[in-house]
């Protein structure tokens, strides 16, 4: 019997992820007493109760509940360069060679702290950690559905100001059975004309409809969950022959109630019908994980094979944000140690 797989061992690459959703524990509860924001408690470990949830959250309003906890310490530029940087050294302790993290400026931002601000802050934090910790990394500027049209046109423009200082995209993040896409197409317009990479959450809890809008409609190279497309099997083709990637999230499809159970999840169906997916953390100290948790947790459930390992982390590096010399060069990193059970 071979031994299991050694995922942390392997180079990887995170391409959903949120920042505010990786602010670690025990940094809240640091920034809670310097900011003057009073939180549930001080303690870490009592804290992460009110803020962690685990494997077996079958509540979507429960997940969401966590970040109100800790939005109030979101907009100040010391909380987004701290989670930026502190982001980077966590991906570095677990193999992740490349991540791209993704926040909606709007939602950091108040009177006194602007979505510029939030941006600076947060791209200060990246260009500290990449120097540090021997990281790359990228920014996504999230707009919201259920903000203004004009704070989302802002959030593309602010994007492209900052596109030769680690901005690499767009998305659209928000509940989609309450606010549809359709009034931001605006925004997305700009960004395609702009030559902004878009990928939009979209098929997460809702409609295949909403893939089939982002795609065709807004431009989107990459969709976030999408695990409604097993609901349409053209659409599913078309997708697939169109090179589409989705970025798959299973801890977090779990805990939001997404799917009822990893055995329903279209992961594995996606993968064997050719589709790009790649696996990713979504909110990595929200669910408690890390990438090489949810490496391992697909390669139990459905007996991954070492070339699927593979194609995995290579739809990641091919599916990257950025130059052409980037994904080709974390292309020739994805390798597996020599040794290692997964090498064969």
């Amino acid at each position: 019997m071979k031994p299991p797989m050694n995922f942390k061992a392997l180079p990887k690459i995170d391409l959903h992820l949120h920042l505010d959703g990786a602010i670690r524990v025990a940094t809240m509860a640091e920034l809670g007493d310097e900011l003057g924001i009073k939180l549930p408690s001080s303690d870490p470990k009592v804290l992460a109760k009110f803020v962690q949830v685990d494997r077996d959250c079958r509540s979507l309003g429960d997940f969401l509940k966590r970040f109100d906890v800790f939005y109030p310490l979101l907009p100040f530029a010391r909380t987004q360069e701290r989670i930026a940087y502190e982001l980077c050294e966590d991906c570095q302790r677990d193999n992740v060679i490349y991540f791209e993290a993704r926040f909606a400026p709007a939602l950091a931002a108040n009177v006194k702290f602007t979505m510029e601000d939030a941006v600076v802050a947060a791209l200060e934090g990246f260009r500290r950690g990449q120097r540090d910790f021997g990281i790359r990394c990228g920014l996504i500027l999230c707009c919201y559905r259920s903000i203004s049209v004009q704070e989302n046109v802002e959030t593309v423009k602010l994007a492209h100001r900052y596109r030769d200082r680690g901005v690499i995209g767009i998305d659209l993040a928000g509940d989609e059975n309450q606010f549809a896409a359709a009034p931001h197409a605006e925004a997305f317009a700009l960004a395609r004309k702009l030559e902004i990479p878009i990928t939009i959450h979209a098929g997460e809890g809702g409609h295949p409809e909403h893939i089939h809008e982002a795609v065709f409609t807004h431009g989107a190279t990459r969709i976030g969950h999408g695990v409604s497309l097993q609901r349409d099997p053209e659409l599913l083709k078309a997708v697939r022959d169109r090179g589409t990637v989705f970025e798959i999230c299973l801890t977090s499809n779990l805990q939001t109630c997404t799917v009822p159970s990893l055995a329903a999840h279209p992961f594995k169906k996606f993968l064997d019908e050719k589709v790009r997916v790649t696996l990713n953390t979504d909110d990595p100290a929200i669910s408690n994980i890390t990438l090489s948790d949810e490496f391992a947790l697909a390669a139990r459930e459905y007996q991954l094979k070492p070339a699927e390992v593979r194609e995995l982390l290579l739809n990641a590096a091919q599916a990257a944000f950025g130059e052409k010399s980037l994904r080709d060069d974390l292309a020739a990193k994805i390798h597996f140690p020599a040794g290692d059970p997964t090498g064969d």
